[in-house]
């Protein structure tokens, strides 16, 4: 694979489809608000147990908290015979529901959502995969929502495969998507300002391979102050030890043109494989300067993962990057998936761990602007320790100064067990109730890295990229949220 950049204008045409609508008193003054955690899980029976996920969470401008993920092949949806598809749960920001909606195209195939994210029309964009078509296996959905849930516009982008375009709204009313693709020959359609594909070789740093494992993979872009971007995401490398990834930053200029590029590895940490679900979110800094976080790993056995932040200056040199995690025995794994800037200037950063309880469970990290740790917590899921399974694959700062996650949460017993559709919903040090164990402390200390910048080179294409209208039609579904913490 090859990682692409896409930068797209609106869509001229509009298809309203009724959505997951609107609750009663929608104004935000309205809302009840405080720390809840929910779990949306739908088992059927012994032989159809729960198969649910969440990926991403946003904040309207109303105040509704809308999170986007799946649910794999249990509920029934609007094509009969079918069954699963993209879902997406409205709450107000304390819990109470507003409404759901699973979204899909009476095709026998599988689609879920994987990112979403508030527009400054107060509605959503959303981003996922559609395996319907066998023009890709799978294709991106991308899905432009009104503020009442509507389906405003919808179409698959056929040269793209895989779930990683990761779609977020530009301040001129545009959108711009970072991910990895295998572009197919066609002809560039309307709408696209410009995209760029960018190809790793043998040359492209010290120790890069041609494609090994996925190749070049993108997975986060932001706006920077000049106009143009900073992308983020790993690329393949080989070691004495073996195989590895190794973290990239890229600066484009406003047309997509390359302004810089590095790659970051040291003798003893590289980065993460990111899969179908690790990412590396980006962020500019007032100094003109970027932070990224992400998942670093060992570069030779035991292969340990931590939570990072690195801030580099305006040509990707390293100013400071810490690591968060540590070994515990034989647990020694955190991996971050979610993080975002906060309103104090520092940053919160989501994923799980198995330090703590010999378990995966979801774990969140609070940081100053210089990355010192405010503090840190652990949220457990509904099984006896040991048993659990929490990731928190998304974390955004709530309007409240409050903090909300989405991401699967393990339910279960011999009969009805599997994954669930979880929001959390914290305050501002990261508390959901008042028992001991709803979000318990965790006393881990900051790790040393030794991540140095390599000068990257990626050969730059343009790809001619495809879309299609697609139909995926909404269904209300009426699941039940059981809760985790009194």
């Amino acid at each position: 694979m090859a990682a692409v950049l896409a930068m797209l204008l609106p869509w001229a045409f509009a298809q309203q489809v009724t959505g997951f609508g609107t609750a009663r008193g929608t104004a935000s003054s309205n809302f009840s608000s405080g720390p809840f955690d929910k779990i949306w899980t739908v088992p059927l029976s012994q032989f159809d147990q729960s198969d649910q996920w969440a990926d991403s969470i946003t904040q309207l401008q109303r105040g509704t908290l809308v999170a986007a993920g799946a649910d794999g092949g249990i509920q029934p949806n609007s094509c009969d015979g079918f069954v699963g598809g993209a879902w997406v749960i409205a709450v107000t920001p304390g819990g109470d529901p507003v409404s759901q909606s699973l979204y899909s195209n009476c095709s026998n195939a599988q689609q879920w959502a994987n990112f979403v994210r508030a527009t400054a029309d107060g509605g959503f964009i959303s981003s996922g995969e559609d395996d319907s078509t066998t023009a890709c296996q799978p294709c991106a959905w991308t899905a432009k929502f009104s503020s009442s849930g509507g389906i405003v516009w919808q179409e698959d982008l056929k040269s793209f495969f895989g779930s990683g375009l990761n779609l977020k709204p530009t301040s001129d009313g545009g959108y711009i998507g970072a991910g990895y693709a295998d572009p197919t020959a066609a002809q560039p359609i309307r709408g696209f300002e410009w995209s760029a594909l960018f190809t790793e070789t043998a040359n492209s740093f010290p120790g890069a391979v041609v494609n090994q494992s996925g190749g070049l993979n993108f997975n986060s872009i932001a706006a920077t102050a000049d106009g143009g971007y900073v992308i983020s995401g790993v690329a393949d490398a080989r070691f004495s030890s073996g195989f590895a990834h190794v973290l990239v930053l890229m600066k484009l200029s406003r047309a997509g043109n390359v302004q810089w590029a590095r790659a970051y590895y040291g003798n003893i940490w590289g980065s993460w494989d990111p899969g179908d679900s690790l990412q590396y979110p980006v962020f500019p800094t007032s100094d003109g300067g970027y932070v990224v976080s992400g998942t670093v790993q060992t570069l030779s056995s035991p292969y340990e993962t931590l939570f990072f932040l690195m801030h580099v200056d305006a040509q990707g040199n390293v100013l400071w990057q810490k690591g968060y995690g540590g070994e515990n025995g034989y647990y020694m794994r955190s991996e971050a998936i979610g993080a975002s800037l906060t309103s104090d200037g520092g940053y919160i950063l989501a994923g799980e761990s198995n330090v703590f309880l010999q378990e995966f469970d979801g774990w969140m990290v609070k940081t100053d602007a210089d990355g010192n740790i405010q503090w840190q917590r652990l949220y457990t899921g509904t099984e006896p320790m040991g048993s659990n399974a929490v990731t928190l694959r998304d974390v955004i700062e709530t309007r409240d100064g409050g903090y909300a996650a989405a991401g699967p949460s393990y339910v279960g017993s011999l009969s009805y067990g599997g994954p669930g559709f979880l929001i959390l919903k914290t305050d501002a040090q990261g508390n959901v109730g008042t028992c001991d164990s709803c979000s318990q402390q965790t006393h881990t200390t900051v790790q040393s890295l030794d991540l140095q910048p390599y000068e990257a080179q990626f050969p730059r294409t343009q790809p001619a990229l495809v879309f299609d209208v697609t139909n995926m039609q909404p269904k209300k579904t009426s699941a039940k949220p059981i809760s985790l913490y009194p």
